[in-house]
């Protein structure tokens, strides 16, 4: 299981705390563990990201933390420690993927599946379904494009909402993650209809309506309190006092019906309309209290823009509406104990809880009010249609009609029969329909029967052959090797070659590293029927491949991105007479520009020239001169050799086991440091200083004949 944003621990979620950290984080804790506790599961990872940072709990730092006898949280680093929030973490997810490919290469244990809820994490877990060959699972629990919508309609523009919210990138990921999709997990009907059906790629996937369930102990009925010999824990107990006491604030009539509101301080919650309504209606005021409990706050002014709004808008309308000591919006509450105690002390008042957002996706507060016994009013549009399908324990309205609103409250206050109805139904159906136990049963079965029948179409099979992560996974050495004048110039010695690689495949994995672009070698390799790579480095080491075109390594590119202007380092070289534009375009890629040197210019007059010109600009670059009059300019962290060491690291292969083979100057650096170096015998003059590294080898013979030479060599 991924999920990346918000704050992830396994217990006293701070649900509620912002817009990251509400539904979906007690959502997942609690599938975890109880999915965990199914005899058939053997381990549970649920991977989400390290913080240290003084403003968040020090729990969120710890590197493990176990949720139960088979399951744990497993935090890594991304993006520096700081909180962030998940529109911030963009531009990091390829290297959370990264960082997840090195743990599952360190458990030395494939998943079976990947499970990524969110679109950020979506994205991760569809990379690493790639790269493992493993079924992808996908949960949105919200998404984009009808996010986008609701903000066009409230006034908002497709560029604010890309500058604020990263609108584009995420409606452009969800979009990739249902092509890779294999199965998506939805709770409710509306969801798999309306909200996934405007993607393009809606119809890829599997779809299972799996409703959640909610933890029944906590969630238990009121009227607990009022049987003698109930056996209620001392924290509930604590929790019923601390809440009354923090409502008794507000100077309210503690005789009084509440009318409850749960929810985030969230623009789409539409807080402000069911303090309109109440406000209105001096009857409504007359007969039951409001209180709202927004998220947790100490200072508004140091929240969210967009909470800070909500907020404000919130105290401007109790203060329009002078509901002082008829309305409560307290600051704080403790998520883990104190919510169930807010839905029982509604329910002892004989109250109702109430939602005015347009839409609710799903809606785990109706179902966690339901189970208390306290009726609620919501929507009849999404989830909620389908909680009253089960349960029959609230009343549907048209949010746009705000009197309908005062109306339904009042109809439910004023009718003990048909309050009694809705709440009885409510204890008694969310525990036939919303357990954790009958939603993990389902999912499990889902995914089970799911495996089965890829793998009996020989869609399983096909994608563990395509699999790089196993095939990496299951190998103890590297050969990489340059393309031209080192693993071609001679057909003969090719054959010899891969027949040897072929012969230790189980145990040695084979790429190629090349100044061409990715097109032109594999062009090149087809010609010469060399098969089975595993890694391509091509442009330089600009980019990463494994396998084909199709397996591009994100994570490289993101590591190499920083601090790159390629147009500012076309302006500062166009100056110099002696530097030519390649006019190729395949030779010109997005993290590699180059150039031809005039060769009537001494190449150690003229390079040290180019250097100055990108010093002058304070530009930061990688420069790779080769075979006399071609130069390339590339990010600073990209080369041969770095792309190497990368791919050593993330894949866990240590440098000691790889071994590199070229011919010229850009092989430099991947023929030098900790790996075992191999010059095939046709080598280049610029190469001759590395004769004194020991862990290089000069073969005498040439081309692929040197580079098994040298293997052999290593091999004493």
């Amino acid at each position: 299981m991924i999920n990346i944003h918000g704050l992830l621990r396994n217990s006293n979620i701070e649900f509620g705390r912002d817009a990251d950290t509400g539904g979906q984080t007690r959502y997942i804790i609690e599938m975890v563990k109880n999915l965990s506790l199914l005899p058939e599961v053997s381990t549970i990872d649920l991977s989400t990201r390290l913080i240290k940072d003084k403003r968040v709990s020090k729990t969120y730092s710890e590197p493990v933390e176990s949720l139960t006898e088979k399951a744990k949280i497993v935090r890594l680093p991304c993006g520096g420690f700081k909180y962030l929030k998940k529109e911030k973490l963009w531009p990091y997810l390829d290297e959370y993927t990264d960082r997840q490919i090195e743990y599952i290469r360190s458990r030395k244990e494939i998943p079976d599946f990947v499970h990524g809820h969110y679109a950020d994490s979506g994205y991760i877990a569809a990379q690493i379904a790639r790269i493992f060959g493993i079924p992808l699972i996908f949960t949105a629990h919200s998404l984009g494009r009808n996010k986008l919508s609701f903000l066009i309609d409230n006034g908002w523009t497709h560029e604010e909402a890309d500058r604020k919210l990263s609108i584009s990138t995420r409606i452009r990921a969800e979009e990739e993650i249902l092509q890779q999709s294999d199965l998506v997990i939805t709770s409710t009907q509306y969801e798999r209809d309306e909200l996934y059906g405007q993607y393009e790629y809606k119809s890829n996937p599997q779809y299972e309506i799996i409703p959640p369930g909610i933890e029944l102990d906590k969630f238990f009925p009121y009227y607990h309190y009022e049987i003698q010999g109930s056996d209620i824990e001392e924290t509930a107990k604590q929790a019923h006092v601390r809440t009354k006491n923090e409502l008794k604030r507000f100077h309210f009539d503690t005789e009084k019906p509440i009318i409850l509101s749960l929810c985030r301080p969230d623009a789409r919650k539409n807080i402000d309309l069911l303090i309109e309504a109440y406000g209105k209606d001096k009857e409504l005021q007359a007969m039951a209290n409001l209180a709202i409990f927004a998220g947790i706050r100490e200072d508004i002014s140091e929240m969210a823009e967009s909470e800070q709004q909500v907020l404000t808008e919130i105290l401007l309308a109790m203060d329009k509406y002078d509901l002082y000591g008829k309305m409560a919006i307290p600051k704080n509450h403790n998520t883990e104990n104190d919510v169930p105690e807010l839905y029982r002390i509604a329910a002892l008042k004989r109250g109702v809880f109430v939602s005015a957002s347009y839409l609710e996706t799903f809606g785990l507060t109706f179902i966690e009010a339901s189970a208390t016994g306290l009726p609620f009013i919501a929507t009849n549009k999404g989830g909620p249609v389908d909680i009253i399908k089960h349960c029959e324990s609230g009343k549907l309205i048209d949010i746009s009609k705000p009197t309908s609103i005062s109306d339904t409250i009042k109809e439910i206050l004023t009718d003990q029969d048909e309050w009694n109805r809705l709440s009885e139904n409510g204890i008694n159906q969310t525990r036939e329909v919303y357990t954790w136990q009958h939603h993990c049963e389902e999912y499990f079965m889902k995914i089970k029967s799911f495996a089965a029948t890829i793998k009996n179409d020989g869609f399983l099979v096909e994608k563990e052959i395509k699999s790089i992560g196993k095939r990496l996974d299951s190998v103890d050495e590297l050969v990489i090797v340059d393309i031209d004048d080192t693993l071609l110039g001679e057909d003969e010695s090719i054959t010899a070659l891969m027949d040897y690689l072929r012969s230790n495949r189980n145990k040695i994995g084979f790429g190629i590293a090349t100044g061409r672009d990715i097109d032109s070698a594999i062009e090149v390799l087809k010609k010469h029927n060399i098969k089975d790579l595993d890694i391509l480095i091509s442009s330089v080491g600009a980019e990463i491949y494994y396998k084909d075109i199709s397996n591009f390594d994100r994570g490289w590119s993101s590591h190499i991105s920083k601090n790159w202007h390629p147009e500012k380092i076309k302006e500062s070289l166009g100056k110099l007479s002696f530097l030519t534009l390649q006019d190729n375009p395949a030779a010109q890629r997005d993290f590699k520009i180059s150039y031809y040197l005039d060769t009537n210019f001494s190449a150690d007059e003229s390079i040290p020239l180019v250097h100055n010109a990108l010093m002058e600009q304070k530009l930061t670059y990688s420069l790779v001169f080769s075979h006399g009059n071609y130069l390339d300019i590339l990010p600073a962290k990209a080369s041969k050799g770095r792309a190497v060491r990368y791919l050593s690291q993330k894949w866990k292969i240590p440098l000691q086991q790889i071994t590199t083979a070229g011919n010229s100057g850009n092989d430099w650096d991947m023929l030098s440091g900790r790996m075992k170096g191999i010059v095939v015998g046709n080598f280049e003059p610029e190469l001759e200083p590395l004769r004194k590294n020991q862990s290089v080898y000069f073969a005498e013979t040439q081309y692929a004949a040197g580079i098994l030479e040298g293997l052999l060599y290593w091999k004493k």
